[in-house]
């Protein structure tokens, strides 16, 4: 498997560390009034610096969420190798696996906070080219194909309000300051729902 250069390893820390700094800014200050200098200053940068990982500071605000795409992609490969779990599983498993991405990446849940005071940024709207909503649609689909969900349902529907759950349950989470299991939560919660839709969801998957 091949290695990631220095490089390449010092540039992503880079770009992290200017994600980092730019949060924090947007969350004190507010985004309108925070400029590409005052992030360049936080993040011990030259502003030239960071027009060499992004192009504005809404493109900044966009891409925050990119880096976890990563996690996902290795979820898609592990759920391709397992034919042994019914996309059922899969489909509950993804629930409980990407709330626990949520929850333990700082930048990732800030960048939830920072969308939800920007709306018109449009980070949280679902796209096809994020691993995240493909994924989840690619799941629900295969579940229609096994016979767990009904075929006559819109999967984009269904992918929307499990997006709603996820979105639900990390914000109470994260109100309950973590005091309950989120993944297990997030997955009864999700198997409720598909079982109201008519899905067959088999009891101690979810439970």
């Amino acid at each position: 498997m091949p290695r990631m250069t220095a490089r390449k390893k010092q540039a992503m820390e880079m770009r992290a560390k200017i994600q980092n700094a730019a949060l924090d800014l947007f969350d004190r200050e507010g985004f309108d009034n925070v400029s590409m200098a005052e992030i360049a200053e936080a993040s011990g940068c030259s502003v030239g610096n960071i027009y060499n990982y992004f192009r504005s500071k809404d493109e900044l605000a966009i891409q925050l969420t990119d880096h976890v795409d990563a996690a996902y992609d290795e979820l898609e490969a592990a759920y391709r190798q397992d034919g042994a779990a019914t996309a059922m599983e899969k489909l509950l498993d993804f629930v409980g696996q990407s709330l626990l991405i949520s929850s333990r990446e700082a930048v990732l849940y800030t960048t939830f906070i920072h969308s939800m005071k920007y709306p018109q940024q449009g980070i949280l709207k679902i796209k096809e080219q994020r691993t995240y909503f493909r994924l989840l649609r690619a799941l629900i689909e295969a579940c229609q194909e096994e016979g767990s969900l009904p075929g006559d349902r819109d999967p984009a529907e269904i992918r929307a309000k499990l997006v709603t759950i996820h979105r639900g349950e990390l914000l109470e989470w994260k109100i309950c300051e973590g005091s309950y299991d989120l993944a297990e939560d997030g997955r009864a919660l999700a198997a409720a729902y598909l079982r109201g839709i008519g899905g067959n969801v088999p009891a101690g998957i979810a439970d």
